[in-house]
């Protein structure tokens, strides 16, 4: 039996909103079933079979997928492309020739070569890309005014269309080269203060706040990186990758950053695109 897959990395769940909302809308339509593959914590990568090398032979077999599946894969973008340290677990998959639909969740600024790039991705991994592509912008990770609210209503009923159009597009057997916008190579963004200098934030991590911390460790499991220490939540001993999923999920707000380089960034971030309103891109 055909089934529809929402297939995700959503660390502040704008993206897994949207990919469902399409993967829904296709699954309602063709009366088939919907399976959600939730990609974004080391141990869901781990149950997906993400994170061992495919040469060992005690690994978990990798996510895979064939020709009776349909695949609505979706990331957000990090400074314009596909997230960089998490691009390895992704290209571990196996699309093995099921019907790919690449969507990128972007916060208002720009997808840049993020879309692209997914979609090569999946075509290397085995999917059939040929039937759509979508991007979407939505409230941008380190902001609460930047795509705020979003995705809303607006979106949602975009998605659904979306979903729709996958569907007929699918049954008329049309299949082409998306003609997707973007650069090869790819391109990072390149974020500069108001005199031209570059931003520099990788160093920067969110800080706790110890009165309103209650040691739950929601943001323990949450982190993509696996990077806040179990035993003091305050701790964050590996890579960061400024996903902000302990901070805007945090039950508590007891997390922040207050790195300046990272508070300017932001602040030029929302002077020039809170303002903005992006539709989203459907490519068939």
């Amino acid at each position: 039996m055909k089934t529809v897959h929402a297939l995700y990395f959503s660390a502040t769940l704008t993206t897994s909103t949207i990919v469902k909302a399409i993967a829904e809308s296709i699954s309602n339509t063709l009366s088939l079933p919907m399976v959600t593959e939730d990609i974004t914590t080391p141990s869901q990568r781990a149950a997906a079979g993400l994170l061992e090398e495919p040469s060992d032979a005690c690994a978990v077999k990798p996510l895979s997928f064939n020709e009776n599946d349909i695949v609505i894969f979706g990331v957000p973008v990090y400074i314009g492309r596909v997230p960089n340290l998490i691009k390895p677990f992704l290209c571990r998959i196996v699309g093995g020739g099921a019907v790919g639909i690449p969507v990128v969740v972007y916060g208002n600024r720009n997808y840049d070569d993020a879309l692209l790039e997914l979609r090569d991705l999946m075509k290397a991994g085995g999917f059939d890309c040929g039937v759509a592509a979508a991007a979407f912008s939505a409230e941008h990770c380190f902001s609460k005014v930047l795509g705020a609210g979003r995705p809303d209503a607006q979106d949602l009923a975009m998605a659904k269309e979306f979903g729709e159009r996958i569907c007929e597009t699918i049954a008329g057997g049309k299949r082409k080269e998306l003609e997707i916008p973007g650069n090869v190579p790819y391109r990072f963004f390149s974020a500069v203060d108001d005199n031209g200098k570059p931003f520099d934030i990788r160093k920067a991590k969110p800080v706790t706040d110890s009165s309103k911390c209650t040691g739950c460790g929601e943001c323990v499991r949450m982190c993509p990186m696996g990077s806040i220490d179990a035993n003091n939540p305050a701790l964050v001993n590996g890579i960061c990758i400024k996903c902000n999923a302990c901070v805007k999920r945090c039950p508590a707000g007891a997390k922040r950053f207050e790195d300046e380089r990272y508070l300017e960034h932001l602040g030029i971030l929302e002077r020039n695109y809170a303002n903005i309103r992006k539709e989203p891109e459907l490519f068939f």
